[in-house]
């Protein structure tokens, strides 16, 4: 991540703390992930905390997506929205790859809250544990059997850049004879274990459901991407830098995979419109940083969140005044 302070947007408000007689009564949008995931869970949690804490602050949330999320707080869709990092970076940047303009209308709370990671599950017998060798095997021609992502997630764009570092591609893998069954993340696991694939690409935290599914129904292993392939990653698109110690799923987070495995992951963030009430901001910062048991009770991804450096990590879009406000206070921040 990158892990530079002071990226923090003008803006004015008066001096006011959570709970006092400046707090507007409002109902905020809080656009999350899909319907029953793990971002619309903790969103709804969450914002019954921030209620709790805060009467006069009532949050509604609705289901949305890491690649449409910036888009649609840029729009004025909603007031709130759960961020995946390198997203977020390339949607304000307007990064070509990614985005066919810049959305300039955002702005964040805090980063670092959780991190998924690109897991590249393989079935034992497919002999390979590297993204290297999986790579040759398409360049070889070898007819594989791969779930993928769906089209139109962040998922599947990191993915496909992951197999274009390596030279391959999905298509390659049809043109080799091969199979892609590009599904809902709910459906790959019925299709490994009926040996309909043998190889599965998901981001998740962990450990992921489908993939502790997966690896109690066969032997498995999760192919290891390489330590340059991180820092291209990292370097391009913002993902998580190796040099923080995360980028790598730990032995035994799955059943028979004992050893632990690079891999590349992205962090998450919470993003906030610019034009929010400088309090409402603040109010909402300081029950966030104030209550990491209560997230991780929500998720145990969350355990990576540390409140005493997450306003040096919220760097891909500039901070909002209300949130810096908090960080100051607190001493994080000059």
């Amino acid at each position: 991540m990158l892990c530079v302070s002071g990226m923090v947007m003008a803006g004015g408000g008066k001096d006011a703390k959570s709970g006092d007689s400046d707090m507007p009564t409002g109902t905020y949008t809080w656009i999350a992930g899909g319907m029953g995931g793990g971002w619309y869970t903790v969103a709804g949690g969450f914002a019954r905390l921030v209620q709790e804490k805060e009467p006069k602050i009532t949050i509604k949330v609705i289901p949305g997506g890491g690649l449409g999320n910036p888009v649609s707080l840029d729009q004025g869709d909603a007031e709130f929205a759960w961020g995946v990092g390198y997203i977020d970076r390339a949607a304000y940047n307007g990064d070509p790859v990614l985005f066919q303009r810049k959305h300039t209308n955002l702005a964040s709370i805090a980063g670092t809250l959780s991190v998924d990671y690109y897991h590249f599950l393989a079935a034992r017998d497919q002999n390979v544990t590297t993204m290297q060798q999986f790579a040759q095997k398409v360049k070889n021609g070898e007819r594989l059997k791969v779930a993928a992502p769906q089209n139109g997630t962040s998922d599947y764009v990191m993915a496909s850049i992951v197999l274009e570092y390596y030279g391959v591609s999905l298509d390659m893998i049809t043109k080799n004879g091969g199979s892609v069954v590009q599904a809902v993340y709910g459906d790959i696991p019925n299709m490994y274990k009926d040996r309909h694939v043998d190889y599965a690409i998901a981001c998740l935290g962990i450990p992921g459901a489908i993939m502790t599914e997966m690896a109690m129904s066969r032997p498995s292993v999760i192919m290891a991407v390489s330590n340059d392939l991180l820092d291209y990653c990292h370097d391009k698109f913002g993902t998580v830098s190796r040099t923080t110690g995360l980028t790598v799923i730990p032995g035994g987070s799955y059943r028979g995979i004992d050893t632990d495995t690079v891999a590349l992951c992205h962090s998450t963030e919470i993003l906030v419109s610019p034009k929010m009430n400088e309090n409402v901001v603040y109010a909402f910062t300081k029950i966030l940083n104030e209550n990491k048991d209560f997230l991780v009770q929500l998720a145990a991804s969350y355990a990576v969140f540390d409140p005493k450096t997450t306003a040096f990590n919220t760097v891909q879009v500039p901070l909002h005044p209300g949130a810096a406000k908090y960080y100051r206070e607190v001493g994080l921040l000059k």
